[in-house]
């Protein structure tokens, strides 16, 4: 079944009833998350394939996954704000699981493929490696950042990473002085920067 993406009549959910809605299966905030996360989870796919058809099921799949996520507690609405920046940060890799499985697939049917002798195919001109990169940073930028200590820098640096919130807005979203901020910011920063170090294998 395809995402239909006709739009309906009436208002829209707010962002914690869209949360809420998906977490208890509503048909409608489904309907609403994939009309409102559609074209993104789109973006995506379109960076790691060129097929059309690969585009649209792994849309299809990527959304599915994500309001199923959300209604199997992967999510918790903490603040305005907080649903489109998991949003964010997770759905990237719903998509890339599809490519990895597509990957596996084609590497199983490897042999049956080549049997006739034929050298196998370059690597396509759109080859993703350099949006894996990407990705797998990002992941691990998630990780470091689930595994600072300290929860106020954890909620900053969120803040900043994946909302684009600048200190001043962060400030005022966790109701904190703006130096206190600026301090939090700095510090797991660096403590971000040692995780990041040991996770990648970079030299610091």
């Amino acid at each position: 079944m395809r995402v239909d993406r006709q739009r309906h009549d009436g208002a829209r959910l707010d962002e914690r009833a869209l949360a809420d809605g998906l977490q208890a299966g509503d048909p409608r905030a489904r309907r609403e998350f994939f009309l409102a996360a559609h074209d993104a989870v789109y973006a995506y796919a379109c960076r790691l394939t060129r097929d059309v058809d690969l585009r649209r099921d792994w849309t299809h799949d990527g959304l599915l996954r994500l309001a199923q996520e959300v209604a199997a507690g992967r999510f918790v609405y903490r603040r305005p704000g907080s649903f489109w920046a998991w949003f964010r940060a997770r759905a990237p890799f719903v998509v890339l699981d599809s490519l990895r499985a597509r990957r596996r697939q084609e590497t199983r049917e490897l042999p049956s493929d080549a049997e006739d002798g034929d050298p196998p195919d370059p690597p396509a001109p759109d080859d993703p490696a350099l949006d894996l990169e990407r990705l797998e940073i990002l992941h691990a930028v998630n990780a470091c950042l689930d595994g600072l200590p300290n929860p106020d820098q954890r909620r900053v640096l969120a803040l900043l990473l994946f909302e684009e919130l600048s200190y001043e807005e962060i400030a005022e979203a966790v109701d904190r002085p703006l130096n206190t901020v600026r301090t939090d910011i700095r510090r797991g920063r660096l403590s971000l920067r040692t995780c990041l170090s040991l996770r990648l294998g970079l030299r610091t």
